[in-house]
């Protein structure tokens, strides 16, 4: 997988509670909400009813109490990478039980993520679902079918409307020096499919709910795609077939800057390539030669004209590629 930069962030303070809006704005209204959470005692840690308690003491809405325990979980439990290889160590006889040892170890995969999250949210009376379904995780799935329900995540109700949230992803695709990725908390549902397909439809949370057979078809995206402002309208095909050149146009009402590297199929480590950028209203058309025959992966990499104080690219997306 390409690494992953620059997450986005929603606004909300203790005393007030917002709706989450596609576009994120700053961030530094959440410091006391998450300084708190970050700053719990251990003595309220030993129980799923006195965390919950405690975390949700100073809440005034469900927005706070799904912020603050989302605050908690993100800076305090971490990701199980030894249980990733040994899957027989995450079984359990029930959810609540499951959800005790992940508070308990302080470690958990998705499951226990999203089920821990439940119960400290039901705990405090608002709503919470966790969702099982697919998600695109590798560079290789780009236009090709996820065959396995191998991830879970969330969904809470806020003043009668639901949102999606993943916290296993804002652990895991956090940048360096950062707690969490909050683009995967409440995320608009028009780009949370993207990368996940929930077994149930009606958990899409869309007014015109897709197909498998269609979310099998997309692109891998990587976060920094929406956040650099490219939005809903992305690719449909993540298969490029072409014999030489290949073509790709994307989407975005600002100037951005491109490069493109191309490596083995599936893998994150490729060269750059030479590829020629034309711009037609908010079209931006891509032109770029394949150097090897048969399958390889592209990857789209793009930074900002606008915003001088980033410099790096960061990785938007993969597509596969069948060169003839």
């Amino acid at each position: 997988m390409c690494r992953r930069f620059l997450p986005i962030v929603l606004v909300l303070v203790f005393c007030l509670g917002l709706r989450p809006a596609s576009v994120a704005p700053a961030a530094e209204n959440y410091s006391r909400i998450d300084y708190y959470a970050r700053n719990t005692p251990e003595s309220y840690t030993r129980s799923i009813a006195s965390l919950s308690d405690y975390l949700t003491a100073p809440a005034r809405t469900d927005m706070d109490k799904v912020r603050v325990i989302y605050a908690w979980m993100v800076s305090h439990i971490r990701y199980d990478l030894a249980a990733v290889a040994n899957r027989s160590s995450q079984k359990y006889y029930s959810e609540l039980e499951y959800a005790n040892r992940v508070l308990r170890q302080r470690k958990g995969l998705c499951t226990g993520y999203a089920l821990l999250f439940k119960y400290l949210l039901k705990r405090a009376n608002v709503p919470s679902v966790s969702i099982r379904g697919y998600a695109r995780t590798d560079d290789k799935e780009a236009g090709h079918p996820v065959r396995v329900v191998d991830h879970e995540w969330n969904a809470v109700k806020i003043d009668d409307d639901w949102y999606l949230l993943d916290l296993a992803w804002a652990v895991t695709t956090a940048a360096d020096g950062e707690i969490s990725n909050d683009f995967y908390f409440l995320t608009p549902p028009e780009l949370f499919v993207s990368q996940h397909f929930p077994a149930e439809t009606a958990w899409q949370l869309l007014n015109q709910p897709l197909s498998k057979s269609e979310f099998d078809r997309f692109p891998k995206l990587y976060d920094p795609y929406f956040q650099l402002g490219f939005g809903p309208d992305f690719p449909r095909n993540g298969q490029i077939r072409t014999s030489g050149l290949a073509e790709l146009r994307l989407l975005n009402e600002q100037p951005v800057e491109y490069l493109c590297t191309v490596s083995r199929f599936g893998q994150s480590k490729g060269v750059e390539m030479p590829v020629a950028v034309s711009r037609f209203g908010n079209q931006d058309h891509l032109l770029f030669k394949v150097p090897v025959k048969g399958w390889s992966t592209l990857h789209v990499f793009a930074r900002s004209r606008t915003n001088a104080r980033v410099r790096k690219f960061d990785c938007i997306a993969s597509f596969s590629i069948y060169n003839s």
